[in-house]
């Protein structure tokens, strides 16, 4: 990989995300058909793979107190605009959600679970009295693959195999070493690395937003209170804590506000951008240092992704975002290639295995858990304290631990999301 193909992957990678990605893939999908349904939408049926119905299931939707597929389903539809991409919920209107709400009480609006799909998969059927129009999307919450009105098909496109990740500069970095992906990321300039700014500002922003507004169920307000403040001081533990906290529990609960998204879902962007971004503040880091390490958390992210997979048994946002974030923390703590890679290990022995049982704003406190991990593995690796080869799944080079992390949710946790959406639908 170059250099510059780095950057682009970036600019693709790393993008605003406004509400949780799931609900907002549904929504998009729905929103592409709509553009084509002729006449009034008299009902909407939608069908998804497991893990795009676990983590939509209880997530907030921005401008609405409602939470679930059903509407994101029926106000994507209404809005039919998927040019506004991983944006189009900003579009959203008091008359969109009463018309959304009129369709799901009169149970125009039906979801089901296609449960031979293990990535990422929509199909949306939108009908009018006339017309019968079908859009799908595979494999990445942005690729619609098919669209059809009346049988004639509008757009198809060729769907490859759900291991392969559709973009060959995820391909090159697969094939990359962490210390080689640390090498490119040193060989840009700060102003080629400029805009990993405006993820640090915006995340910030996100965490900031339970400070004037109630959120969710009242995790960061806990964590604001005085009584935290006693037990838990004012280190930079605590810090990145209360900022992925924050950040976290208000995206899940429907905050307006966007996020910087990092390989594909915006609570994943917080997780890398927050914990490295408070550690730079720390240390006094300068901007170069800043961009080049926050840089570098979103690759590794996106490197870890590539073999865990987009949607897993177990919780990505802390296995492989928050284990990125304690690769770029090391980097900025000066940390070797031998000890970022000791980071990773400590990691791998540390967050693998915990499971993802869908989007909602508990999720704060699993990324927050995810993240105190990250500080001190970071810290321990750099000052020397690395987990043996011989411990539990761990391995020699963090390459062969990320691989090992992999291999726990794809194979050894193949039927655990079965267990868990049963858990989830059956057992309250």
């Amino acid at each position: 990989m170059t250099k510059e193909q780095m950057l682009e992957l970036l600019r693709k990678d790393v993008v605003p995300a406004l509400g949780c990605t799931e609900p907002v893939c549904v929504a998009l999908c729905a929103a592409k058909a709509g553009t084509v349904l002729e006449g009034t939408l008299e009902s909407v049926s939608i069908e998804v793979n497991p893990g795009i119905y676990k983590n939509a299931m209880s997530a907030g939707i921005p401008g609405c107190t409602k939470v679930g597929i059903p509407w994101a389903a029926a106000i994507g539809a209404l809005l039919q605009n998927p040019d506004k991409g991983l944006q189009l919920l900003e579009d959203l209107t008091p008359d969109v959600l009463s018309a959304a709400g009129a369709l799901i009480e009169s149970n125009k609006v039906s979801v089901a679970v296609k449960n031979d799909e293990k990535s990422i998969y929509v199909k949306c059927i939108l009908r009018s009295s006339c017309e019968k129009v079908v859009c799908m999307t595979r494999n990445a919450h942005t690729n619609i693959v098919f669209l059809s009105r009346n049988g004639e098909i509008l757009l198809e496109k060729t769907v490859t195999s759900s291991a392969a990740s559709d973009d060959p500069l995820v391909d090159a970095l697969k094939e990359m070493t962490i210390a080689q992906i640390r090498q490119l990321v040193c060989s840009a300039s700060e102003e080629e690395l400029a805009f990993m700014t405006d993820g640090i500002k915006m995340n910030e922003d996100l965490a900031a937003y339970s400070e004037s507004n109630t959120i969710g169920i009242g995790l960061a307000a806990v964590l604001r209170s005085q009584n935290a403040a006693s037990l838990l001081g004012s280190n930079l533990i605590s810090k990145i804590t209360y900022a992925v906290t924050s950040a976290a529990e208000s995206r899940l609960d429907g905050c307006p506000f966007p996020t910087m998204s990092s390989s594909g879902a915006g609570t994943k962007g917080l997780v890398v951008i927050l914990p490295i971004s408070e550690t730079a503040k720390a240390v006094g880091a300068g901007r170069l240092t800043t961009v080049r390490a926050v840089a570098f958390g979103h690759l590794v992210n996106r490197y870890i992704n590539a073999y865990v997979g987009k949607l897993s048994p177990m919780c990505s946002c802390v296995m492989c975002s928050s284990t990125a974030a304690a690769a770029g923390i090391a980097f900025l703590l000066g940390g070797t290639d031998e000890q970022i890679g000791h980071t990773i290990r400590n990691m791998c022995g540390t967050v693998t295995g915990m499971i993802c049982d869908g989007g909602k704003v508990g999720c704060a406190m699993k990324v927050a858990t995810g993240s105190f991990a990250a500080l001190t593995c970071a810290l321990q690796a750099v000052s020397g304290a690395a987990l043996r080869v011989s411990d539990g799944i761990c391995a020699e080079t963090p390459e062969q631990c990320i691989r090992n992390m992999a291999s726990v949710g794809i194979n050894g946790m193949k039927d655990t999301d079965q267990e868990i959406l049963r858990l989830m639908t059956t057992c309250k």
